[in-house]
């Protein structure tokens, strides 16, 4: 991905953004009064940008707040079972998303960065959190942390040692 940004690309990514907060928000209307939602927030979409040629952004919820990856534009993320587990490449590092589809707009992976939201006094102590953790993820990595995720990678996790796939074999997104 290049220093500078082609506008139409993140008018797309924003845009995707923004109607995953219109789902989340039609989803808040019948949440709003359980347990789980803090009313000190509302929900948001934080920082979508161009990836690739996707979008990824935070979505912020009363209920959670998750680093979200989707298509950006008219072109749909490839198909992956549900609930299995892409990596994406990050200049901090390799992430873990969980592949999960939403009605009307098409697979979504998500990273959950937190859940539940309990603990955040207003909205915009969320949004604060919800940037740093973009402005993290977009950091280069240091040489010796790239060398350790490279290192974990080819070691087996629990659900390859079931299943006999090594990590990061059949598991790297798209």
């Amino acid at each position: 991905m290049s220093a500078t940004t082609d506008p139409p690309r993140e008018e797309a990514a924003v845009l995707a953004g923004a109607q995953l907060a219109d789902h989340y928000r039609r989803v808040h209307e019948a949440m709003r009064d359980l347990p789980i939602c803090n009313p000190r927030l509302d929900v948001a979409a934080i920082g979508f940008r161009p990836y690739g040629d996707h979008a990824l952004g935070v979505i912020l919820t009363p209920w959670f707040m998750n680093l979200m990856i989707c298509a950006a534009g008219s072109d749909e993320l490839a198909p992956r079972p549900v609930g299995e587990t892409a990596y994406w490449p990050l200049p901090a590092g390799r992430v873990g998303f969980i592949v999960g589809r939403l009605e009307g707009f098409g697979r979504v992976d998500s990273c959950s960065l937190f859940s539940p939201m309990d603990d955040f006094v207003d909205d915009a102590a969320a949004r604060a959190v919800a940037v740093a953790a973009l402005n993290e993820l977009f950091n280069p990595a240091p040489e010796e942390a790239r060398d350790a995720v490279a290192k974990r990678s080819a070691m087996m996790d629990r659900r390859s040692l079931i299943f006999g796939a090594k990590r990061g074999e059949a598991n790297i997104a798209p």
